[in-house]
């Protein structure tokens, strides 16, 4: 089975980072990821969950294609509903933006100790990161990944009574930060450019010229240390 990068990404880490033998793919598209994972036997089995019926089908001809019928199971319904009366080790969230990743989380906020995730936000990744803090969800190791032009991030994260990060930590990540690679570069570095065009539009007393600034600042400061 051929996936993407993103999700050959997210299906690695899955692997490494592998809790217990069922996983919970929420917002599953085509069920590649969990039919993936079975299918290589990281996990024994899977549930392939979506809010809407047309994703849910084209994951049950994904299923059905890979003969896969008895160990990934689709279920209708939005975020994390189908499953909390399953037992599942692992979940992971991917391809929507932050904001609609941490109501799904929040939904069900007195269950998230109980689960490993794998996280990818395709934006607003910064305010998922804040969440996980709040939550005490450690994060325990970052990926960053380019596919058809776009960079992604990926998080792998677990419930850890202690959990600190920095404001810079949110926007960048902080085992990202800590690595550096080249694709962490040019994200920031297209980022940078992005930010000092918008600031050239504005006033310096428009109510965003400030908030502009100060990321410019701090995009300057992360990509200027080590």
């Amino acid at each position: 089975m051929k996936l993407s990068k993103r999700l050959e990404a997210i299906s690695r880490l899955v692997e490494k980072y592998k809790h217990g033998e069922v996983l919970a793919d929420i917002g599953s598209d085509h069920g590649y990821l969990p039919c993936d994972l079975v299918s290589r036997n990281v996990m024994k089995k899977a549930y392939a969950c979506d809010i809407a019926e047309g994703p849910l089908n084209a994951s049950k001809e994904n299923i059905q294609l890979n003969h896969l019928e008895n160990k990934v199971i689709p279920l209708l319904g939005s975020g994390m509903n189908p499953i909390i009366d399953k037992k599942v080790d692992m979940i992971s969230i991917s391809g929507m933006g932050g904001i609609l990743m941490v109501e799904i989380l929040n939904e069900h906020k007195d269950l998230l100790k109980n689960y490993r995730f794998v996280l990818q936000a395709n934006v607003g990744i910064e305010i998922l990161r804040e969440y996980l803090t709040q939550m005490n969800l450690k994060i325990i190791d970052e990926d960053i990944v380019k596919d058809a032009h776009h960079i992604y991030e990926i998080i792998v994260c677990e419930y850890d009574k202690d959990v600190n990060l920095e404001q810079e930590d949110y926007y960048f990540g902080p085992i990202l930060r800590k690595k550096k690679n080249q694709l962490f570069i040019e994200k920031w570095q297209h980022h940078l450019y992005t930010q000092k065009k918008i600031l050239s539009s504005l006033n310096s007393d428009h109510p965003k010229y400030k908030e502009v600034l100060s990321l410019i600042h701090m995009i300057e400061g992360e990509l200027n240390e080590g």
